[in-house]
């Protein structure tokens, strides 16, 4: 099935390859279409309900959160927080937890070493202000979670592990179920750490079930995934959001105001003191409502899994020409990773690289990834990534490839 002549930008820019899509994805004619249609049908603000036009918005705002709950199993539509992007959930959840007064002076926290930046940065200001400490978790061989360490790790220090659900370098899938039957088995229901998952590079390619994965909290982005940007989805439990303070608070999070005191609002309002973008709801449900149109995650996984291998295929009948030159930084189990392709090629710059590609109309990401004390771990520097989505196809590989060829040559 082509799936290319859903997406517009392919038609207003002949011969592109977008092998760029894990950190933004190109939006279908479905989503852009509805989009336009809502702007000019039923724009409002929310919480007005004096008139239809509030009234209709009210009704999409909410009916992006239901999809939303359904897609990751939540229990309820109020548990879902809309934020600006992922960085700003990751701040807004370790900062309302500051707030709540949940840590205090020598606390741990754990965080894998593959984390991205906005997993990572929240903790150490955290650190700065009331001294917790920060450990991280390290990988084996394999890029897999190393949970020897982990489990060594856990102590009665430890108040919250926040790891990726997905890393975006190796691409490597973490065992997030096994994380919470080790906790489970290290702690009383009482005394257990927060369990918080960055899905944000595992959503795009695969369903998330947090009834599976017994997080408490869980971050992820949309625009990975067919929506507009600045949409991203924080999920944390009732039973936790019910006793958390936000961070910050004004507008439709206040019950009321007085001169000396102030009253917050019920769920989920409380979390979302902004006047909402609701631009960014009506693409996230219509994206949620595209995948469902062409046969949900099963269609990406089985896409997905047919261009890995071709891609494999043909990268190594490239390296056997070129002396092996690109290194590819993953472990070869097509089974616990993602579409999405590191790479390093031996004396030559990722940013020549992407520059080359760029010239002949080939989008590819290259430098640090926002994985930078990852990248120390391993000795790098910088490193490409292609990462390929549901528009991509077989010539494209091959094309991209044969470029890649050149620029090697023409670079070395």
């Amino acid at each position: 099935m082509n799936f290319k002549k859903d997406f517009p930008i392919f038609n207003n820019n002949k011969d592109l390859i977008y092998f760029d899509s894990t950190a933004s994805s190109q939006k279908p004619s479905f989503v852009i279409d509805w989009l336009k249609n809502y702007l000019e049908n039923d724009y409002s603000n929310i919480h007005r309900w004096a008139y239809s036009l509030s009234e209709r918005s009210e009704h999409l705002y909410e009916s992006s959160k239901k999809k939303v709950a359904n897609f990751i199993w939540a229990k309820s539509w109020r548990e879902i927080i809309y934020t600006l992007n992922s960085t700003y959930a990751s701040n807004l959840l370790v900062l309302s937890l500051k707030r709540s007064k949940f840590f205090e002076k020598w606390d741990k926290i754990l965080l894998s070493i593959v984390e991205h930046h906005a997993n990572v940065v929240p903790w150490l200001i955290l650190k700065e202000e009331i001294w917790i400490e920060i450990e991280y978790i390290k990988i084996k061989e394999d890029f897999s979670l190393d949970f020897e360490d982990l489990e060594n790790k856990l102590d009665s220090k430890v108040k919250a592990i926040s790891i990726t659900h997905v890393s975006n370098v190796t691409w490597e899938i973490f065992d997030l179920e096994r994380v919470w039957n080790l906790l489970k088995q290290k702690y009383l229901e009482e005394n257990k750490p927060y369990f918080i998952v960055d899905a944000s590079q595992s959503i795009p390619h695969f369903e998330v079930n947090i009834e599976k994965i017994r997080c408490d909290f869980m971050f992820f982005t949309w625009h990975k995934i067919m929506a507009d940007s600045w949409i991203w989805i924080l999920w944390w439990k009732e039973s936790i959001l019910k006793d958390l303070k936000p961070w910050i608070s004004w507008g439709w999070a206040i019950s009321w105001v007085k001169k000396e005191c102030f009253l917050e609002a019920w769920l989920p309002d409380r979390f979302e003191p902004w006047t909402q973008n609701l631009s960014w709801a009506v693409t996230l449900l219509k994206a949620f409502e595209y995948i469902e149109n062409i046969w949900w995650y099963n269609k990406i996984e089985e896409i997905e899994k047919k261009l890995v291998e071709y891609f494999l295929e043909k990268l190594e009948i490239l390296n056997s020409k070129i002396e092996n030159k690109i290194k590819l930084i993953w472990w070869k189990n097509v089974n616990t990773r993602v579409w999405v392709f590191s790479f390093v090629i031996e004396w030559i710059h990722s940013l020549d690289i992407a520059d080359y590609l760029a010239e002949n109309n080939i989008c590819i990401r290259a430098w640090l990834h926002c994985a930078e004390p990852f990248l120390w771990e391993l000795w790098l520097k910088h490193t490409c990534r292609a990462s390929l989505y549901i528009y991509n196809d077989k010539e494209e590989i091959d094309r991209f490839l044969d470029i890649l060829e050149k620029a090697i040559k023409y670079l070395s």
